[in-house]
């Protein structure tokens, strides 16, 4: 797993050095998540894959201005986010409602401590989390499985941090009550 720093610096070889081992780290790490986004907002699974993979031809083609990027994570959400509204407005597609988005499973990093997870476990979680509100369940999926802070989401969103606040609050309340067993991996 790519921490923040290790991000920054996969940019950093990017634009230094053209480093093709860097960009596939990258590419490997962010694409389930970018995927997710892209394909929340657009609907389209195969349109996602492709936008998905256009945001890292992009990231790509401007490897040599990526070192004025603050925040690489945030910067990739918010190529895939404009990358998805772009192709929406192409195909002169309706605004989507957040509460029409698909559904998506959590997917579980799995380390020693997930493996005592039963598979029962795993799938009681992801119905309570089906049972979300649909902009409550995204910005969960943003900070809990693309490990996005508050102001991230917010920003990548459009929205603000008190609302990013009050979602994951609401979402980690309903999570509680659908699920009568303690998730540690779910406390922040």
């Amino acid at each position: 797993m790519e921490t923040k720093e290790n991000t920054r610096y996969l940019f950093q070889r990017l634009y230094e050095s053209d480093d093709q081992p860097a960009f596939m780290r990258l590419h490997a790490h962010f694409f389930p998540g970018l995927f997710r986004l892209i394909s929340s907002i657009t609907g389209h699974h195969e349109a996602a894959e492709e936008l998905t993979n256009d945001v890292f031809v992009q990231t790509w083609q401007n490897r040599k201005k990526l070192n004025i990027v603050d925040n690489p994570e945030v910067y990739l959400f918010v190529c895939a986010k404009n990358a998805a509204i772009t192709y929406l407005k192409s195909i002169k597609a309706p605004a989507t409602s957040i509460e029409d988005l698909p559904q998506f499973d959590l997917q579980m990093e799995r380390t020693q401590e997930d493996m005592l997870i039963s598979s029962e476990m795993v799938a009681r979680i992801n119905i309570a989390i089906r049972q979300l509100p649909p902009k409550c369940k995204l910005i969960f999926l943003l900070v809990k499985e693309d490990n996005l802070k508050y102001r991230e989401v917010a920003e990548v969103l459009g929205i603000s941090t008190k609302t990013v606040e009050a979602q994951m609050s609401i979402a980690l309340k309903k999570l509680s009550q659908s699920i009568p067993f303690s998730l540690p991996a779910f406390a922040r």
